[in-house]
């Protein structure tokens, strides 16, 4: 059984929307909580996430042709399982160097830092595991990942 050929995109857009929403309530959160920010911040979201979709899916970005299920599975939940640690690193450090800039406490902003950081990498880690899954499945050779070569 195959996977499904629009797998990587469907997962890659909704973690491409999540981003996009708290960048935008971050960008605009400070405002006043009524429907029009709400709808604000959904039109906005959206946009922005069409924007990122439709740059990474040109040329038939994200298309998947032919991927065994099993193969897909064992090669995403690995990318997955690395971005998520790579992401978690660089976004804690990232933000513990801006919050201790701005709080000159060490432990209040390294448990933000941590915190940010492994929240923010749960939103983000999908989207680029997408990618990088993506990267390396089309690349495949024999021995590569373990996958048959292409005839």
């Amino acid at each position: 059984m195959n996977t499904p050929t629009q797998t990587l995109r469907v997962v890659f857009a909704a973690s491409a929307l999540a981003s996009s929403v708290i960048l935008t309530l971050f960008v605009r959160g400070r405002a006043e909580w009524t429907t029009a920010f709400w709808l604000q911040i959904a039109g906005a979201s959206v946009a922005l996430c069409a924007l990122i979709c439709l740059v990474a899916f040109r040329r038939g970005g994200l298309h998947l042709a032919a991927v065994p299920l099993w193969d897909f599975i064992r090669v995403f939940l690995r990318q997955l399982a690395i971005v998520y640690i790579a992401l978690g690193i660089a976004t804690t450090a990232i933000a513990l160097a801006i919050i201790y800039a701005i709080t000159r406490s060490g432990p209040n902003a390294l448990a933000l830092a941590v915190l940010a950081g492994l929240w923010l990498s749960l939103w983000l880690a999908p989207g680029m595991a997408a990618l990088t899954t993506w990267r390396r499945l089309r690349s495949a050779t024999v021995g590569d990942i373990g996958l048959p070569a292409k005839p």
